[in-house]
């Protein structure tokens, strides 16, 4: 019975380091798999983050350009605003002065007629 045992315990063994290389082989292929999916969930991760970045990125660089703008076109505005504002006091002033220039003449013009009106009716 020992002979037997011993030849059954060499088979085991032969075919147990089979099946022992196969487990190891798989083992192996499964930590590969695993190392690969970490690789590649890290990089996945790494482009999202530099996606985001650069979508950050371009979102501010855009929204300098458009306040850019803006602040140009408000100031061109303003300037418009200024010369048709400087148009419109010189204008006014010119208007103003010409009227005080009419009351003046008006105001001469009035005062001798009634002095001639008072004098009529003085002397009536």
């Amino acid at each position: 019975m020992a002979i037997y045992i011993e030849t059954r315990i060499c088979k085991l063994d032969v075919a147990d380091l089979g099946k022992a290389e196969i487990l190891k082989q798989i083992k192996d292929a499964e930590e590969k798999v695993r190392a690969m999916t970490k690789e590649a969930e890290e990089r996945r991760k790494q482009l999202q983050a530099e996606g985001k970045r650069t979508a950050i990125q371009r979102t501010e660089a855009a929204a300098a350009a458009l306040k850019k703008k803006l602040d140009s076109e408000v100031a061109e505005a303003q300037a418009h605003i200024d010369v048709r504002k400087k148009a419109l006091l010189e204008e006014g002033n010119r208007k103003a002065s010409a009227l005080t220039s009419n009351a003046r003449l008006k105001m001469s013009q009035a005062k001798e007629f009634v002095l001639s009106e008072f004098e009529r009716a003085a002397d009536a």
